[in-house]
């Protein structure tokens, strides 16, 4: 009975090695998986499974291929089913025995699922000579441990023995240590030394895993993502409705819900709730199948609490129906402040010029000028252009301004004397004016040598600052260029004021704007020519 067994085994043992040689001669690509690590101590033995576990479990009807490529060697070999040598490997599991540091090297396993298909997985398994760091596994970092849990010997039948800090824990040979009141004293090094057995030798292989307690997080209360408190949803009677509330989480197991007017929503009336955690978040999603009247006139609360206390924000819904008066409200609010703002724009002028009649502003402080404005205007020009400034200056300019509103203006050949100092005359009026009114005309070219007055009161308006400048001019003007060079600076500020015929009028926009630049009449004995003046 023995012999025939042995005979069978001899010959399952010769079918394999053709098989593998099969497979290995074959030209077949396998699909090639992830590439693993493993570290291990020398002297102990080394129970390795397939990395997949779909080519670990499923072993019946499948072939497997084991390789190594030794470090010290370099060189790639087969490895034998024998399990009479150290390294070995029975279908989908591996075996070392009795580590050395020769064993260090590259482990390739061919799993063969079909005929002509085959996956590849790749292990670098390193051996320690004796404890190193490398050797742990990925630690536990925890608030509250309740258990270890051995990493190695996950699938096999073996003793357990655990050491913390390389110390014995006695009583303890289960593959779970459980870790009572954990702390800071919990904290080190915990190996766990599994006992297993193969060809009835037995085996040892550890684990070593360090333990990490952490200061247990403050209890930060929830804080409400979404809605915003008491915010209104438009919404129709008759329509389904979804309302969203998110939390920010810091507890785990704190609960969120929708409510109606403090009570509880049940699915029989139409309102289903759903709750679903996003990156640290938990959503609870409330579904109305139905607005209704009632849900109109409630209050819905997303509700949740933590150890110490329950928070909730409002929601109201109101229908959309309601909001066209308030919209419509709006609207007419909107309009009528454009409508006054365009109206106050437009009369601004005629506001100011209204306040300028009120007796109390007329009470100013003497400034000790003589003139409201200097008349500064081209004086030797064609007979055309001297006619259309003659008519605008004795005619509009002295009706509207000196007859009408009051003011005192100095214009050469009237109020200069005969064989007065012209230069010394012009620097004396200009600074006894408040402003300076200088009329352009088309046909004006350039200025002429003896316009000194345009110079002194240009000097005047720029470098000392004393006095503000109205430019009137008389018809289009395309091109300033040919004007000095300060003139063009004032009219960069302030844009010249166009005549055109038919403003002669003292309520026209024309002269509004010339009033509004200039100052509170010194004189406000008004002719009675203002009053036969049209309007």
């Amino acid at each position: 009975m023995t012999m025939m067994m042995m005979m069978m085994r001899i010959i399952l043992l010769l079918s394999e090695s053709v098989l593998v040689s099969y497979q290995s001669n074959s030209t077949v690509q396998c699909e090639l998986g992830n590439r693993k690590s493993v570290r291990v101590r020398a002297g102990e033995s080394l129970y390795f499974p397939c990395p997949s576990v779909e080519c670990y479990e499923s072993t019946e009807g499948y072939a497997y291929d084991w390789w190594r490529n030794l470090s010290r060697t370099n060189q790639t070999e087969r490895i034998g089913t024998a399990e009479s040598e150290r390294v070995h490997y029975h279908q989908s599991v591996l075996y070392i025995l009795w580590l050395t540091l020769d064993d260090t090297g590259l482990y390739i396993t061919r799993w063969w699922y079909e005929k002509d298909k085959c996956d590849e997985y790749e292990t670098d398994i390193v051996v320690y000579e004796a404890f190193h760091t490398d050797l742990l596994y990925s630690p536990m970092v925890e608030e509250k441990a309740i258990a270890i849990y051995c990493p190695v010997c996950e699938n096999q039948q073996a003793a357990f023995l655990w050491y913390k800090n390389f110390s014995l824990i006695p009583n303890q040979e289960s593959k779970r240590l459980p870790i009572r009141n954990s702390s800071k004293e919990s904290e080190g090094i915990y190996t766990c030394v599994c006992t297993w057995e193969h060809n009835g030798l037995k085996h040892n292989t550890s684990g070593h895993r360090r333990l990490i307690i952490k200061a247990q997080s403050v209890n930060n209360p929830p804080v409400f993502q979404l809605p915003v408190n008491n915010s209104v949803v438009i919404t129709d009677v008759g329509t389904e409705l979804i309302l969203v509330c998110s939390v920010f989480f810091v507890c785990d197991e704190c609960p969120v819900l929708w409510q109606r007017n403090k009570t509880t929503l049940r699915e029989d009336d139409g309102y289903k709730q759903e709750n679903r955690a996003i990156d640290g978040s938990v959503q609870s999603l409330l579904y109305i199948t139905k607005v209704s009247e009632l849900d109109l006139v409630s209050e819905f609360r997303c509700r949740t609490k933590d150890s110490y206390r329950v928070m909730f924000v409002s929601v109201t819904l109101k229908s959309r129906a309601s909001t066209h008066a308030v919209i419509l409200a709006c609207i007419c609010t909107f309009l009528l402040v454009l409508v006054l703002s365009g109206t106050v724009k437009w009369f601004s002028l005629d506001l100011v010029l209204f306040l300028r009649e009120i007796p109390i502003k007329f009470n100013r402080k003497e400034d000790g000028k003589l003139y409201d404005a200097y008349v500064i205007y081209q004086r030797n020009s064609d007979e055309t252009t001297s006619k259309t400034v003659s008519d605008f200056v004795n005619g509009s300019l002295l009706t509207v301004l000196e007859r009408y509103c009051g003011y005192k203006l100095f214009i050469h050949g009237r109020d200069d004397l005969p064989g007065e100092d012209c230069m010394n005359l012009i620097e004396t009026k200009i600074q006894l004016s408040r402003r300076l009114i200088i009329i352009l005309t088309p046909g004006t070219s350039s200025i002429s040598p003896e316009a000194y007055d345009l110079q002194v009161g240009i000097h005047q308006a720029l470098v000392q600052g004393e006095t503000g400048v109205i430019v009137i001019q008389l018809g289009q003007i395309r091109d300033y260029t040919h004007l000095p060079l300060g003139l063009q600076h004032l009219l960069r500020k302030n844009n010249p004021l166009l005549w055109r015929d038919g403003q002669s009028s003292p309520t026209s926009r024309f002269w509004k704007t010339v009033r509004y630049r200039m100052p509170v009449a010194s004189s406000h004995q008004k002719s009675s020519e203002k009053y036969h003046l049209k309007v």
